[in-house]
């Protein structure tokens, strides 16, 4: 799934807690960045500014049910 760009940060990082499971942004080249990970919220946080490589990652979920938690952030 891909995430919106005019999305508030803090907010999604915040919906990003309430999930079961691991919610994970990855890159094209493969990383993975777990988003309930303090030091990764960071990394992700410099990634939201920059609009095109937000655009060209995607988030992946562990609980297919935290996707309805993150619904609000993602594109269809």
């Amino acid at each position: 799934m891909r995430i919106r760009t005019d999305i508030n940060v803090m907010d999604f990082l915040k919906q990003v807690q309430k999930c079961n499971s691991e919610v994970l942004f990855e890159t094209p080249e493969g990383d993975s960045i777990a988003l309930k990970s303090t030091l990764s919220q960071y990394i992700f946080c410099t990634i939201a500014q920059n609009i095109p490589l937000l655009q060209s990652g995607s988030i992946r979920f562990s609980d297919k049910s935290d996707e309805e938690v993150l619904k609000a952030y993602l594109c269809d």
